[in-house]
């Protein structure tokens, strides 16, 4: 999956690139997309629009304890806290980045073979089935 780092709404934290939000995201892989399509020989102007399954997902570590009854199971969770001085927060433990749906592209005037050579390329960068990316031309 596409995940290069551009300026303007993303920060640089601990060498990783955190996005504001996941229309960010989706906006920063659509104009790498379009750069990338851009470079296939036969492709002039193209436009292209990505939709999102999933916005961020984040895991924190957490402490469960499981007491079971005569009647029902009694589960307590509680999430692992750290930091220092009283500014304690939840341990992260996974962050993963929103999941991409669909690809429709417009290019106008490209061939059949330049066609199909887009469908597998973005089918192969979000791992998507090829009824899940459009090519318009």
């Amino acid at each position: 999956m596409l995940a290069w780092p551009e300026s303007g709404g993303s920060s640089e934290k601990g060498g990783a690139f955190t996005y504001g939000s996941a229309d960010e995201y989706r906006e920063m892989l659509e104009r790498e997309v379009k750069k990338i399509i851009k470079g296939v020989p036969g492709v002039g102007d193209c436009e292209v629009m990505i939709t999102l399954k999933t916005g961020y997902e984040y895991y924190y570590a957490a402490d469960q304890q499981v007491v079971s009854g005569e009647t029902a199971a009694d589960s307590r969770k509680e999430f692992i806290l750290a930091g220092y001085d009283g500014n304690e927060q939840p341990v992260l433990i996974e962050e993963r980045m929103p999941k991409v749906s669909g690809v429709a592209v417009v290019c106008p005037g490209v061939s059949a073979g330049v066609e199909y050579q887009i469908l597998k390329a973005l089918g192969a960068l979000f791992d998507l089935p090829l009824n899940r990316v459009s090519v318009i031309r």
